[in-house]
């Protein structure tokens, strides 16, 4: 029979919180008796052991082979179908990539910043529906300030999208794919 949680482990934790809870109610606990969690030695043991428990069966595994010493085959990840090819700009690589005859979409960002984090998923699935029909690159504007400067970035996320190294259009905060997708195929991907 395979248990849902380690057995060991709740038993100690049943132990050990039966304890605590003893151990708080004879030197910490209630003195008046109208604490209803410490009043009594069974009250407080009770009490101890159903939050051990709480906290223990939280911490077991829910497959138990998983805590056993010895594993019969390491965890294999599931292939993906499709890589995003997000590019990090910097500045040495800024000059290839602006004057590119596709269209080229920068999105100006910083690690900190939340709208950003929730931009760069966005930014991935931008990449794998365009392929190579667009460069779909990234700069940090803390790493590259001279690159944001030019555009006018005072806000981020910012995105800007070039063709021939001119602006065709701009965005500034999240945007969703759908949107993205359109600006590039409208600017010739």
């Amino acid at each position: 029979m395979v248990l849902p949680f380690d057995l060991k482990r709740v038993l100690l934790g049943i132990l050990v919180g039966g304890a605590l809870g003893f151990g708080y109610q004879r030197w910490v606990g209630c003195r008046t008796g109208a604490c209803p969690l410490t009043a009594t030695p069974l009250r407080a043991i009770t009490y101890g052991v159903v939050v051990s428990l709480f906290f223990t069966l939280a911490g077991c595994s829910k497959n138990p082979s998983s805590s056993s010493k010895t594993t019969s085959q390491p965890a294999q990840k599931e292939p993906t179908m499709s890589v995003s090819n997000v590019i990090h700009l910097t500045a040495g690589a800024f000059e290839k990539v602006k004057g590119q005859d596709k269209p080229v979409i920068i999105d100006f960002w910083a690690p900190w910043c939340g709208p950003c984090r929730m931009q760069g998923p966005i930014l991935d699935q931008v990449s794998i529906q365009m392929g190579d029909r667009a460069l779909v690159t990234k700069v940090n504007v803390d790493e590259e300030p001279a690159l944001a400067a030019p555009f006018g970035v005072q806000a981020i996320p910012t995105l800007v999208i070039l063709k021939g190294g001119k602006v065709v259009q701009r965005f500034t905060g999240v945007q969703q794919a759908e949107t993205l997708v359109k600006a590039l195929e409208a600017a010739g991907a």
